[in-house]
C-alpha cells in the first residue's frame, strides 16, 4: 500500500474512493458492483465483534457439552459418565 501511495501521491483509501467514483461516472456497473461487494464486506467485518466470556457456568456448560459429544461418538450412555469437573489451580 505504501508503494501505491508513493505512486499516486494519495493515501490508499483515497485512491480506492476515487476509483469507485470514477467507475460510477463512466457507467462501469460491473466495477461498481465489485466495489460495492468489497466495501460492504469491509464494513460488515468492521462492525462484527465477538465477545468471549468464560464464567464458571460457561466452563461447566462447555465441559458437559464436550462430555456429551464424546459419549455420542462412543455410544456410551450418560449414566456411565466418569468425567469429573476440573478444579482450578491457584496461580
Amino acid at each position: 500500500m505504501a508503494s501505491i501511495q508513493a505512486q499516486t501521491g494519495r493515501p490508499f483509501s483515497e485512491q480506492v474512493a476515487a476509483n469507485y467514483a470514477a467507475a460510477i461516472e463512466r457507467g462501469d456497473w460491473g466495477g461498481v458492483r465489485d466495489y460495492d461487494r468489497v466495501l460492504l464486506g469491509k464494513l460488515v467485518a468492521d462492525k462484527q465483534q465477538v465477545e468471549t466470556v468464560n464464567t464458571e457456568d460457561a466452563v461447566e456448560a462447555k465441559r458437559e457439552a464436550f462430555a456429551d459429544a464424546l459419549r455420542a461418538l462412543n455410544n456410551v450412555p450418560a449414566e456411565t459418565d466418569t468425567v469429573k469437573p476440573l478444579t482450578r489451580r491457584a496461580g
